[in-house]
């Protein structure tokens, strides 16, 4: 068993034989694992590892094999029950299209009561709540193509935030950061976590990690460490992950 199991024994995310194939070409092999609720969890690993074809299956949005079950729902090639909200990577999102910071977020409320449902009073709410959390309130009439790398990275978190989902699945928000916006990104995933959501995050910046998260699961298409960021990103670690060839990373017991 996978660490992570919360006091009520449901996990937050639970895989089990979790695998993901692109026209024969495996991506993912036979991913165990068990996310506990309110847990931040870096995911790390080489270019091509597997980590955004992992959290595009947990989300539900790629096909896979296994079982993937969030919050005691089982979830199945898009059918998701439990509220779940995947950030893809910065460089995949429209930032030409002319729209206001707020109207993005207000748009993240509606995800989960259909496309063309007219935002209420309520989601106005919330998304003035997701824009304050993520320290972009005063940039809400701001056009999305004038916006920073920074800040174009925590409007798509607080657009994600306001679907009020439990579990939060972030591919690589902190790609191309500077050190002011990483900082910040930084505390705004601590206290969404602090609150008592999950947070998995695919990422390369090691440093980043070892701060904000106090596990870390390294991937290479399987699962080759699981554990403290402390003992999985160690130097031997960091060898064995990111250079071919080197032996696994030992995962930790996961009892």
């Amino acid at each position: 068993m996978a660490q992570g199991h919360a006091l009520d024994g449901s996990p937050a995310i639970e895989a089990i034989g979790l695998g993901v194939r692109y026209s024969g070409r495996e991506a993912v092999r036979n991913v165990d694992l068990i996310i506990g609720r309110g847990e931040a969890v870096a995911l790390v690993g080489r270019n091509g590892a597997g980590k955004s074809s992992l959290l595009r299956a947990i989300s539900g949005l790629e096909n896979s094999s296994g079982q993937v079950i969030v919050h005691g729902e089982h979830c199945h090639h898009g059918a998701v029950l439990a509220p779940v909200a995947y950030v893809p990577q910065r460089s995949s999102a429209r930032w030409d299209l002319p729209l206001s910071v707020q109207e993005v977020v207000v748009a993240g409320c509606r995800a989960r009561g259909g496309r063309w449902r007219r935002p209420t009073s309520a989601d106005r709410a919330r998304a003035i709540q997701a824009m304050k959390i993520f320290r972009i309130d005063e940039l809400r009439d701001s056009t999305i193509g004038n916006l920073s790398g920074g800040q174009a990275q925590r409007v798509l978190l607080a657009r994600a935030f306001a679907q009020q989902p439990k579990v939060l699945l972030l591919d690589e928000p902190f790609a191309g950061l500077d050190s002011a916006s990483a900082d910040s990104l930084s505390t705004a995933i601590k206290d969404v976590c602090s609150s008592g959501m999950t947070v998995l995050c695919a990422m390369h910046e090691l440093a980043i990690a070892r701060s904000v998260f106090p596990r870390t699961i390294a991937m290479d298409v399987c699962i080759i460490g699981d554990g403290p960021t402390s003992e999985v990103l160690d130097p031997r670690g960091i060898e064995r992950i990111f250079v071919r060839g080197a032996a696994p990373v030992s995962a930790v017991d996961r009892t």
